[in-house]
């Protein structure tokens, strides 16, 4: 796969995945505001939403072959454990560490496509 077609793909998935990572986050916050009666059919979204992402995260992966979809992948997999821990500070760090990892590899991938004047 050529260079370019490569940060192509990197940088759509990217940007996608970490749009749908702030999604996350406001659904967590959401979350963390409910009552007692709502909070498990939330909770249950919310992990639903996570296996989503999770996939996502994982076709991005294959299609890259970039380790750092991996490492997200990883982060909403812990994530999801935490959910049914009700660990709401540690979601906030994973899903935090996820969005910071998502930019990262969209700042590689847009300055590849920099140094070819494609943006």
């Amino acid at each position: 796969m050529s260079e370019t077609r490569k940060a192509i793909i990197v940088f759509h998935y990217a940007e996608k995945i970490k749009s749908s990572l702030i999604m996350t986050a406001n659904l967590l916050n959401v979350l963390e505001s409910l009552e007692n009666e709502e909070i498990a059919g939330a909770e249950k979204l919310l992990v639903a939403y996570l296996n989503s992402l999770i996939q996502e995260v994982n076709i991005a992966a294959n299609a890259s072959g970039v380790k750092g979809f991996r490492d997200v992948s990883a982060k909403l997999e812990e994530a999801i454990e935490q959910t049914k821990q009700h660990n709401y500070a540690k979601i906030t760090n994973l899903i935090s560490e996820a969005i910071s990892t998502a930019t990262t590899i969209a700042n590689q991938a847009a300055e590849t496509l920099k140094e070819k004047d494609l943006i």
